[in-house]
């Protein structure tokens, strides 16, 4: 029987062969080869819920509500009332 832990393939007498050693060195390589692509596949990511999407999506939010609350500060409209000015001045709708 072959020795707990050697795998299929083994000799029986426990000595490996060249040929079982070739085998498992060229799983142990497509292996990583997987993994490495795994890796790149993650990082070349572009779209969806990346790192540096949600970073950019949150500084632009940050900016956004800066924005809004300086022209509160500065005409006296509050921000639902500046949404509700800007969609009447769009045409999109006639908000009163």
């Amino acid at each position: 029987a072959a020795a707990s832990g050697s795998g299929a393939g083994a000799p029986a007498s426990g000595a490996p062969t060249v040929e079982y050693q070739r085998n498992r060195a060229k799983a142990m390589r497509s292996w990583f080869q997987q993994i490495k692509l795994n890796e790149q596949v993650v990082e070349a990511q572009v779209f969806g819920w990346t790192r540096s999407n949600e970073i950019s999506n949150g500084r632009w939010v940050m900016f956004g509500l800066l924005v809004g609350m300086m022209t509160e500060y500065a005409t006296g409209y509050s921000f639902p009332d500046q949404i509700a000015l800007l969609l009447t001045y769009l045409g999109i709708t006639d908000v009163e």
